[in-house]
């Protein structure tokens, strides 16, 4: 599932000093294809440790439920369900399937999740591979939401053609959204490998994440202070390959069936993980001169690294992102 330039949490524990009463507890552990770091201010030890421990438990049930690798998740299911008999969401799935045909109408279908069949065709889940001319258009007619029939109403889909859905550009969106409905707001902070959700601003009035550059993702490039919701990046890094001298992106453009285009990052801040996380898939998807366009006309926070000669980076925000990120004078 991991797709995306860091988002590093910039030390988020060591650069946050407690205020009286308050103390920092961290976790790390490995789920959702990423290592994921938390981290709580609470007024005793025990107490953070706890909120962890729900954090935890939320990102596991979740990940259950959507993970690709999992045979016995829901999506698994539904993605080997037999073509043209409606199948059986559960009203958890129901919700998030409701969220992710809605961020796919906004953005004109620069979100489309449901393109399992041409990330396994062009192999980008492993070494890369370019598919010959007849499994690249049998992959690209079995691909797109306009093949999965949802029924909200009843939470059923049906699928009109062998199509899979795969959940790197929405789940750890929806996971970070599910621990905030759990936990409710206050001072913790999630960093899912790329996805950075807060329940709030920390002690010291924010927490500092950095925003890696875009052609190396354990370089930070800007730091910015998150006081709410989610910032989500994505990015090539170091997930493209290389194929026959060609690079291949592993973000996918499923108006095009193709790779996108776009070599830098960019990086979104919703009040809502799964959007944050939807919508910097599609920012790249149209990459930054059509992105900009679309972020600004609908007051998208948004930030686009565009790589240029040597290690240059072009910084293009929105002003939404300007107004909510705006760096001391």
């Amino acid at each position: 599932m991991s797709r995306r330039a860091a988002l590093v949490a910039a030390a988020a524990c060591a650069t946050l000093s407690a205020d009286a009463g308050l103390e920092l507890v961290t976790r790390d552990a490995y789920l959702m294809g990423t290592r994921a770091h938390l981290a709580a201010f609470a007024p005793a030890r025990d107490t953070g440790r706890a909120t962890l421990a729900a954090a935890l438990d939320v990102l596991e049930r979740t990940e259950r439920e959507l993970s690709t690798w999992r045979e016995s998740s829901d999506v698994s299911t539904l993605n080997g369900h037999p073509v043209g008999i409606p199948w059986q969401a559960s009203p958890s799935l129901c919700r998030t399937l409701a969220e992710v045909w809605r961020w796919h109408d906004e953005t004109g279908g620069a979100f489309d999740p449901a393109i399992g069949r041409l990330l396994a065709a062009w192999d980008v889940h492993g070494q890369g591979a370019r598919p010959a001319p007849h499994a690249a258009v049998r992959a690209a007619t079995a691909s797109g939401l306009a093949l999965l029939a949802f029924d909200p109403a009843a939470c059923t889909i049906t699928k009109r053609a062998e199509v899979t859905l795969d959940v790197g550009a929405f789940g750890k969106g929806e996971a970070l959204d599910r621990v905030e409905a759990a936990l409710g707001s206050g001072p913790w902070l999630i960093d899912l490998g790329g996805q950075v959700s807060v329940g709030g601003p920390g002690p010291e009035g924010g927490w500092p994440v950095a925003i890696a550059h875009p052609r190396d993702r354990d370089r930070p490039y800007r730091q910015v202070q998150l006081r709410e919701g989610s910032l989500s990046t994505s990015g090539g890094s170091e997930r493209d390959v290389t194929v026959g001298g060609a690079r291949i992106s592993h973000i996918f453009d499923p108006r095009t069936r193709r790779p996108a285009a776009f070599e830098g990052a960019v990086t979104v801040w919703h009040r809502r993980g799964l959007a944050a996380d939807a919508l910097s898939t599609a920012l790249f998807v149209m990459g930054p001169e059509e992105g900009l366009r679309w972020a600004e006309a609908r007051g998208i926070a948004a930030l686009y690294l565009v790589p240029g000669p040597g290690d240059a980076v072009r910084a293009a925000p929105t002003r939404a992102f300007d107004e909510r990120f705006s760096e001391p004078e």
